[in-house]
């Protein structure tokens, strides 16, 4: 058992486990970027609605 626990002792020594205080994942710029790619979100039935409506208005200005 004495074996075993100096083993062990020996081990955590030698082979310290890595501090995971560092724990920022966006960089030191602190931005972090997300590549969509040609990917697109679907809109929200309001936010189509917006959108709708933004187009007849500006369909409406060319025609003036």
């Amino acid at each position: 058992m004495k074996y075993f626990l100096l083993l062990v002792l020996t081990t955590s020594l030698l082979f310290p486990t890595p501090s995971q205080s560092n724990t920022n994942h966006f960089g030191e710029g602190g931005v972090f970027e997300l590549d969509l790619g040609d990917s697109e979100i679907p809109l929200t039935p309001k936010q189509e609605r917006e959108q709708k409506l933004l187009e007849e208005k500006l369909k409406k200005k060319r025609e003036k």
